[in-house]
């Protein structure tokens, strides 16, 4: 299929799995009536507890299956499209699991951190859906290295113009060539860049603009094409940026949820 991917892919098979799934888990909860209420510990809470353990390791496993390209069952994208769909349904299981029946315990606790493992997922699928294509498109074709050095080759004209027009042209262009491509840490995540030297020479260019001086306009057009191309790559760095910051919470969470299944299970165990 032309426009296959992870939420279409082999024909919505992992959509069907997990719509099926939950409709036996939901069908068995509104059939059933257990002496006590409902709640993890009757038939179906266990049984339902189990089904989403399992299903909890199974996706964790994902993160090791998806750096394995080679060898083993099926593709990365029918193991990411079965990680989205079954980890969608396992909110529906584990929800029914608990009967509704919440407060404040570590099997409350597994099941906050489950809901912000799957939240946090979802907004993953979003950043994995929507950025390649945008950042293809920056891109447009070339390399990060490619766009960087046409950077320089802009800087390299420039400061030759630059040096037969005045010294105040040229320190322009220097500062310019000097400006950061990107922005540390966090501060990617955002579009506004303060203080670029290429937009302080742009604007002080633009105010220079003579019709009698074809060098100053020349210059303008470098600086204004060199800022064309630092917006691209910024853009593309940001995208970027958010393409993996979700992985910093997605995956913590998940050993978090790990964890605290663990100690779910062990203190049902004990205790129950």
């Amino acid at each position: 299929m032309a426009n296959d991917n992870i939420l279409s892919h082999e024909r919505l098979r992992y959509f069907k799995w997990s719509a099926l799934l939950m409709a036996a888990s939901i069908g068995w909860y509104a059939v059933d009536t257990p002496r006590f209420g409902p709640g993890g510990g009757t038939v179906l809470g266990y049984t339902l507890g189990t089904v989403g353990a399992l299903l909890i390791v199974w996706l964790l496993l994902f993160g090791i299956r998806k750096r394995q390209y080679l060898g083993g069952a099926g593709t990365v994208r029918g193991w990411l499209s079965a990680h989205v769909y079954l980890g969608l349904s396992l909110l529906v299981v584990a929800t029914l699991h608990t009967g509704f029946q919440f407060g404040w315990n570590v099997h409350t606790l597994a099941y906050g951190l489950m809901v912000a493992v799957i939240a946090s997922g979802v907004w993953g699928v979003g950043v994995y859906l929507r950025n390649p294509g945008l950042m293809s498109d920056l891109l447009d074709g070339k390399t990060l290295e490619q766009h960087a050095a046409a950077l320089g080759e802009i800087d390299g004209q420039a400061r030759a113009l630059a040096a037969t027009i005045s010294p105040r042209f040229l320190e322009l262009v220097e500062a310019s060539a000097k400006a950061p491509i990107g922005r540390p840490g966090w501060r990617r995540l955002f579009r506004r860049v303060p203080g670029c030297a290429t937009t302080a020479a742009v604007e002080s260019l633009r105010t220079d603009l003579r019709a009698s001086e074809r060098e100053v306009r020349d210059l303008f057009a470098l600086q204004f094409r060199r800022l064309q191309q630092l917006k691209r790559i910024r853009a593309y760095l940001r995208l970027r940026a958010w393409t993996e910051v979700w992985l910093v919470v997605h995956v913590p969470l998940s050993l978090a949820l790990l964890g605290a299944l663990l100690a779910h299970i062990l203190a049902v165990f004990t205790y129950w």
